[in-house]
């Protein structure tokens, strides 16, 4: 379902609607959305956001790091820094949650962490949306990578040790049917990694509507550690632990104050960020980004 024909919530089921803010697209068009929350389990959502059909135009942007991979600008030159400081973090974490090496990354980009992964001895394919980024990644690395309407045509048979979403989820249109499909084939005993922007962190709710992990529209969801385990919880998977992302709060935080037009908004950012860092620190479900450790159960 398109997030604009939200009428109640995914998440509890409840019609107790109302407005939380509005925000501006400052990443490309400059338009406004609507992030409407649930009064009964605090779920965000983007209540008017562009069909799904429209919402290719809203990524059409060299600034896009994920599907461009460019190195213009000060924050995209850091990103990339920071990218390959967290290949390790990623394969470490992954390794010490399976000895499984069968690997389905969605929403792979341009496809720099299966490459990684593809070297470190796992057996990887991708799902890409954005037809240059998986064009790059199969040219590039070597990659399996398909487009979304690959999914389903799929064998549901238990394929996957290991699935990873790495800020995927909020920008699904049909986010319960990608886990119901998931959960067919994840193993019985594989893991599903999900990391996701949270809207409870310090610097979320010091920036408001200028917090630049509300992304809209290309967010359509905005979710809370709380709230997003009830999500999961209706299509078989548990969280069994919450790690935070650790240099997203400074990112976040950056982009936030550039967007606010702060003064000094790079030095303001990264002190807001370190604020949101020790705020969250030993408490990841306070992190500007959280990783959801997630196993089946049924």
């Amino acid at each position: 379902m398109d997030s604009n024909t939200n009428k109640k919530c995914m998440v509890c089921g409840s019609t107790d609607i109302s407005t939380f803010l509005d925000c501006t697209d400052h990443f490309i068009t400059k338009e406004t959305f609507r992030i409407d929350t649930c009064r009964s389990c605090g779920f965000r959502f983007t209540a008017n956001a562009p069909a799904a059909e429209q919402i290719g135009a809203y990524y059409k942007s060299e600034a896009y790091i994920s599907h461009s991979d460019t190195h213009k600008g000060l924050i995209n030159k850091l990103y990339h820094i920071v990218r390959n400081i967290m290949l390790g973090k990623k394969l470490k974490l992954i390794r010490q949650l399976t000895d499984g090496r069968r690997l389905l990354d969605i929403g792979c980009g341009t496809g720099h962490f299966l490459n990684y992964m593809q070297k470190n001895g796992f057996t990887c394919e991708g799902i890409e949306i954005d037809q240059a980024a998986r064009e790059f990644g199969i040219r590039e690395f070597g990659l399996k990578v398909d487009s979304p309407d690959m999914i389903y045509k799929k064998d549901t048979a238990s394929t996957y040790d290991v699935i990873t979403l790495w800020h995927v989820m909020e920008h699904l249109y049909d986010a319960g049917a990608y886990l119901s499909w998931m959960h067919q084939v994840l193993k019985p005993d594989g893991v599903l990694i999900i990391a996701l922007p949270n809207c409870a962190s310090l610097d979320a709710r010091y920036y408001g509507q200028y917090w630049a992990a509300y992304d809209v529209p290309r967010h359509l969801w905005h979710f809370k550690p709380a709230v997003f385990k009830q999500f999961v919880s209706q299509y078989g998977f548990k969280s069994v632990k919450v790690k935070g992302m650790p240099f997203d709060a400074y990112y976040n935080s950056m982009m936030s104050a550039t967007y606010a037009g702060k003064k000094g908004a790079m030095l303001q950012g990264l002190y807001t960020g370190l604020r949101s860092t020790v705020h969250s620190h030993g408490k990841p479900e306070l992190s500007s980004s959280v990783i959801y450790l997630l196993k089946k159960t049924l």
